[in-house]
C-alpha cells in the first residue's frame, strides 16, 4: 500500500510540473536580470596585482632539457593615466629546479629576480562588464643567480654562477569581477632574457649529454592565476557609461 501511496505522490508532481514551469521561468529570468544587471565601466587611479605563475622553458633546447620551473610570485602597481591605459612597476621572484627526470642523480637551482617598468591596458568584455582583459609589455632588469652548479672535475668550477641583464616580457590576463574594483582570474606571460642558456659554461654536460643543443636566449612561458584590485575611481564625464 504504501508503494502505490509513493507512486501516486511522484505522479503529483510530474504532472503538476508543466503548469506552474512557465511562471517559475519566468520568474527565475526576471529575478536573474534585476539580481545581475549589468555593471557601468568603472576606472580606477591605482591598481595593486598579484600572480602566482610556473615557468615552463621553452625555445632554447638546453634550457628546456635541463630545469623544470617550480614558481613565480609577482608584484606590482599600475597607474591609470588615460581610459584604461596604465604604466606601473613590478618585481618579479622564480624558482627553476634541475630534477631526478632532466638528469639523474644532480640537484641545482635556478634562481630569477626581475624588476621592471610596464605599459598596458585593461578592456571590459562582455555585456554585463563583469570581465577585464589586460594586456601590458614589461621591460627591465633580470637577476639570476644558480646554485648546487659542480663540476666533476675538483679543479675546475663554473665558469658563471650569475648573471645580470635585460629582459623583455609580454602578458595577458582574464580578470572576472567579483566586486567592480576586485577580481580573480588567469594571466600567461612569455619571457625573454637577453642572455642566452649555455650548459657549457654551468658544466652541466660533465653530467649528461646535448647533443649538439645549441645554446639561445633564455625563454620561459609562464602561467597561473592572478589577483585584480583597484583604489580611488576615477571620476569621468563621458557617455556611454565611462
Amino acid at each position: 500500500m504504501r508503494y502505490i501511496c509513493l507512486l501516486l505522490f511522484l505522479f503529483s508532481i510530474i504532472f503538476s510540473t508543466p503548469l506552474v514551469s512557465q511562471d517559475e521561468t519566468e520568474s527565475q529570468t526576471s529575478s536573474v536580470l534585476e539580481e545581475n544587471p549589468a555593471a557601468k565601466k568603472s576606472y580606477y587611479l591605482l591598481s595593486p596585482r598579484i600572480s602566482i605563475t610556473v615557468p615552463h622553458p621553452m625555445g632554447n633546447k638546453a634550457f628546456k632539457k635541463s630545469f623544470v620551473g617550480i614558481y613565480e610570485i609577482s608584484g606590482g602597481l599600475n597607474l591609470m593615466f588615460y581610459k584604461g591605459l596604465f604604466i606601473g612597476g613590478t618585481y618579479k621572484n622564480g624558482l627553476l629546479k634541475i630534477t631526478e627526470n632532466k638528469i639523474a642523480d644532480y640537484e641545482a637551482s635556478m634562481s630569477i629576480n626581475n624588476v621592471g617598468l610596464k605599459i598596458g591596458s585593461d578592456f571590459y568584455i562582455g555585456e554585463k562588464n563583469r570581465t577585464i582583459f589586460s594586456f601590458a609589455l614589461t621591460a627591465g632588469q633580470n637577476h639570476t643567480k644558480y646554485f648546487g652548479l659542480v663540476c666533476k672535475n675538483p679543479m675546475e668550477g663554473p665558469k658563471i654562477n650569475s648573471y645580470k641583464t635585460s629582459y623583455l616580457e609580454p602578458e595577458a590576463n582574464l580578470f572576472f569581477l567579483i566586486e567592480p574594483n576586485f577580481g580573480i582570474g588567469a594571466t600567461l606571460s612569455y619571457s625573454i632574457f637577453n642572455k642566452e642558456f649555455n650548459p657549457y659554461e654551468l658544466c652541466l654536460d660533465n653530467w649528461t649529454t646535448y647533443n649538439k643543443d645549441n645554446p639561445g636566449k633564455t625563454r620561459y612561458l609562464s602561467f597561473g592565476f592572478g589577483f585584480y584590485y583597484s583604489l580611488f575611481r576615477k571620476q569621468t564625464k563621458m557617455k556611454g557609461g565611462y
